[in-house]
């Protein structure tokens, strides 16, 4: 009986206690009546330890990090948590980190097996960066066009899927800063669906921190997030085949998520979702950087020496 009270009462109620137990044999109830009776609401302390034990906890010392990127940000994707943050809330390009938001705001309005006819104005899109070369006239479906976007970062299959979603690119642009708005992202514009410059167009480390645990946690998005490769079939027979852009796939790096992007003007981009040694999932972003991969091993290892988790 002892040991059961003071686990839930905690060593402040041993008083309380000892007096109520006094006022009980005075009065002569059944003891375990008069304890209900005096029970307060307060939650049990093992309950309150383990709350407090949750989550990253820093635990060591380590010197700064040392990154060419302008930006960066690393965070406990399960809780939320700030792990490391460089200039975390300006506003920059980030290329086709874009696309997330793209991703985002276009699963929810079409289904994956809807099929949609590439356009001319999309198919050109395979002169401006990454493609897959569609073919203009072709049937295609939404889930393919958005395997293409997000694993080989294709221009040409995020516009096809742009003016399928709402019929054309501006109408899609507009729906994606909607949804940026509905998400909490004030740091956030969108002037393409591509991330290609031109325009007003910008986001920040944090902002893309959410873009990435949003998509993450989205059952069709997932798994295009940590695909290596992937191939697109058009209705008419045509077949493209493609690989990620993100060459820590091919790392010790334990690779969740990622997405990356560059422009001349944004530089060189990435966001991540890894798994720690411990189990959790870490996010990290590297914005304009110079060497993102390096850049992105350098905070994922200072991150695993410096935190611990519960």
């Amino acid at each position: 009986m002892t040991k059961r009270l003071l686990v839930t009462y905690g060593v402040m109620g041993v008083l309380e206690l000892t007096l109520l137990a006094v006022s009980c044999v005075l009065h002569a109830p059944p003891a375990t009546a008069c304890i209900e009776q005096h029970q307060t609401p307060h939650t049990p302390l093992p309950t309150v330890l383990a709350a407090q034990q949750v989550g990253p906890h820093f635990s060591g010392d380590s010197v700064d990090v040392v990154l060419t990127a302008e930006a960066a940000y690393a965070w406990d994707v399960s809780s939320g948590a700030s792990l490391y943050e460089k200039h975390s809330d300006t506003r920059r390009p980030v290329a086709s980190i874009t696309k997330l938001l793209s991703a985002v705001t276009a699963v929810d309005l079409l289904p994956p097996e809807a099929l949609t006819v590439v356009s001319s104005t999309a198919a050109r899109h395979a002169r401006l960066g990454a493609n897959v070369k569609l073919p203009a006239g072709h049937e295609v479906t939404v889930g393919q066009l958005l395997s293409a976007s997000l694993i080989a970062s294709a221009n040409d299959a995020m516009v096809a899927l742009a003016e399928a979603v709402k019929g054309s690119e501006p109408a899609f642009v507009d729906a994606m800063n909607q949804r940026a708005q509905q998400l909490g992202l004030v740091n956030t514009v969108a002037s393409n669906a591509t991330g290609l410059s031109g325009g007003e167009q910008f986001s920040t480390a944090r902002d893309v921190s959410r873009l990435m645990t949003l998509a993450y946690k989205h059952p069709l998005l997932r798994p295009l997030l940590a695909a290596p490769n992937g191939t697109l079939r058009t209705e008419q027979g045509v077949t493209r085949h493609y690989e990620s852009t993100n060459k820590l796939l091919k790392t010790y790096v334990p690779v969740q998520a990622a997405k990356t992007g560059y422009t001349v003007e944004a530089g060189q981009n990435l966001v991540i979702i890894s798994e720690g040694a411990q189990g959790q999932l870490i996010g990290a972003v590297i914005l304009g950087s110079e060497q993102r991969f390096q850049d992105m091993k350098v905070l994922l290892e200072w991150v695993g020496r410096n935190y611990s988790w519960n």
